[in-house]
């Protein structure tokens, strides 16, 4: 769970269990209200047997090593993102998503999905939804899976219809204009020649072994690769790997947290979709969600935001998140993500079978 600096702070040490929970109440509070947190009301949330007085000096102690901050004066504090990453990073891995309502919610949409395309639509539906906020959900790269079928139909005498299914499930559709008429008989004996010598080579491949079946095919046919080749050049898995579903943009309007032209940053970098499919691909390896929080965030644009992401595997792989404001409920989230990556990675898998 880990981001790649905050995590690595010297001063963690300093902190004995009395900062710890007041640093723990002052985070839960101010992401279930949004508003700073005095001294007493610490004293209620974190349960101490000692004054409020006690309790502002050990605030100001925390202010002092950077986990807490007074945004106004006289006013209660609220976490940095130091704050905000000692918290994340004393949350128990084992946080796990409630049983009831919502794993039910996450299989049911999920189960219930047609192809790839559907099920990473509806795992960025179920994420804003589960969440109320941005979900971010990116398809698995196209290059290094691998041709599991290969289909040719003929729609007219100079058009056919190409279709690519990976073995991740993910169907790539591609109309064939034809540059003369050609036989049923042609585009059978093509799709003979494309499933003996193409299937079962990476996607990425595609392109040229089809361009070097042109050259040695008869002429009749090489009217009909020739296009076919044509057709799988260039985006076949530039496409993909790019392809960024995203979700609950509505639900940065009403966060009290983004100033006006700081949510305008955020919206307009939501729609530069090669930005997000890089920050996506940044996610650790493991099976845990990383949480990139605040500055942690390499984009400048996203810095007033914290980004939870979760890689997701069949035999290539992709990632989803969200992105959210820095005052986020991090336990229900990190959960949330957790579920959600692992009914995906599942209904992957049944729809590659």
């Amino acid at each position: 769970m880990a981001g790649p600096d905050l995590a690595r702070d010297d001063a963690r040490d300093l902190l004995d269990d009395r900062k710890v929970r007041i640093l723990r109440a002052i985070v839960s509070e101010y992401v279930a209200t949004g508003e700073p947190i005095g001294s007493k009301r610490v004293v209620e949330v974190a349960k101490l047997d000692v004054s409020a007085a006690t309790v502002r000096n050990e605030m100001s102690a925390l202010e002092e090593l950077g986990y807490i901050h007074q945004p106004h004066t006289s006013a209660g504090r609220i976490p940095t993102d130091r704050g905000y990453r000692y918290f994340v990073d004393e949350l128990s891995e084992m946080t796990k998503m409630p049983d009831g309502p919502r794993a039910e919610l996450v299989q049911e949409l999920l189960g219930g999905a047609r192809d790839v395309e559907d099920l990473l639509f509806r795992t960025s539906t179920v994420l804003s939804q589960l969440t109320r906020l941005v979900s971010l959900v990116i398809a698995p790269a196209m290059d290094a899976a691998r041709l599991k079928l290969i289909e040719l139909v003929s729609l007219s005498p100079q058009t056919a219809l190409l279709l690519l299914v990976a073995d991740t499930g993910r169907v790539e559709k591609r109309v064939v204009d034809l540059r003369e008429p050609v036989t049923d008989a042609d585009v059978e004996r093509v799709r003979t020649v494309l499933m003996e010598h193409v299937r079962g080579h990476r996607m990425g491949e595609v392109h040229d072994l089809i361009q070097g079946l042109v050259d040695g095919a008869p002429s009749e046919l090489r009217t009909l690769l020739a296009p076919i080749a044509e057709a799988t050049a260039g985006n076949l898995t530039e496409e993909a790997i790019h392809h960024v579903y995203v979700g609950g943009q509505a639900s940065l309007a009403g966060e009290p947290t983004f100033e006006r032209d700081q949510l305008s940053q955020v919206l307009e970098l939501l729609e530069e979709r090669m930005t997000l499919a890089r920050l996506l691909s940044e996610t650790g390896d493991d099976d845990q969600p990383t949480v990139r929080i605040g500055e942690e965030n390499p984009v400048e644009g996203l810095r007033t935001t914290s980004l939870v992401s979760q890689r997701y595997r069949l035999v290539s792989s992709g990632s989803l998140g969200v992105l959210g404001p820095t005052r986020m409920d991090y336990a229900s989230v990190l959960a949330t993500v957790r579920a959600v990556a692992g009914q995906l990675q599942e209904t992957l898998t049944d729809l590659s079978e």
